[in-house]
């Protein structure tokens, strides 16, 4: 499926402060059939397995961290998954603009960044890789998830636009790009998408209402 031209980076954003939560969010623990595992370890293996159905390295996958850096290393125990980004205290937009910048200096010939969030509890690998499907399929286009009406991430965004990317900043993410470039955007309709982990009662609610076996 994988074509020679197109280089999928996944930057799968780790870094927030969890004010909301009163905790550490993405290490916070959700169902698993018999077990337990982690927010951030979910979604790194439903994005692992996507890309493996699409012959796409995991290798291409970064966590974006901040504030919690040490605990999710201690976790994953992977230095080159994590990108700690420094700015990550000043919002969202500064993680995404460091991840960014990181990325292409590693790496010149990167075609398309994935920006996606850990907390997205009920992303599955089929979610991920009919998004990754549809950017192979219209390269220039940028490709994001919808639900409702309401445009979500995960999102993929072409060379494009990658300098509006890095220069983001403050509180707000890459939203504005997608809806500034409508024009351009093909979405995917993916109920999932909408459902993510802001507060302790919304991981409560995750799992009373059987939404915990993964």
């Amino acid at each position: 499926m994988k074509r020679p031209d197109y280089n999928l980076k996944i930057v799968l954003l780790a870094a927030g402060k969890s004010e909301r939560f009163n905790g550490i969010k993405v290490l916070a623990k959700v169902q698993r059939q018999e077990t337990s595992i982690t927010l951030l370890e979910h979604a790194l293996q439903q994005l692992s397995l996507a890309l493996k159905t699409l012959n796409i390295s995991n290798k291409n996958i970064r966590v974006a961290t901040g504030r919690y850096h040490q605990q999710i290393n201690e976790l994953l125990d992977d230095p080159d998954l994590l990108d700690y980004c420094e700015a990550a205290h000043l919002g969202l937009g500064h993680t995404i603009a460091q991840s960014v910048n990181n990325l292409l200096d590693d790496n010149k010939c990167i075609s398309h960044i994935m920006i996606t969030l850990a907390d997205q509890v009920a992303l599955s690998a089929d979610d991920y890789s009919v998004l990754i499907k549809q950017s192979l399929a219209l390269p220039d286009k940028l490709v994001c998830a919808k639900a409702g009406e309401e445009l979500m991430p995960p999102a993929i965004f072409p060379c494009t636009y990658f300098t509006e990317l890095a220069q983001l900043k403050g509180d707000k993410g890459a939203k504005p790009i997608l809806y500034n470039n409508k024009d351009k955007l093909q979405t995917v309709s993916i109920a999932h998408a909408e459902k993510d982990i802001d507060t302790q009662q919304d991981l409560l609610d995750w799992h009373n209402h059987n939404y915990g076996v993964l």
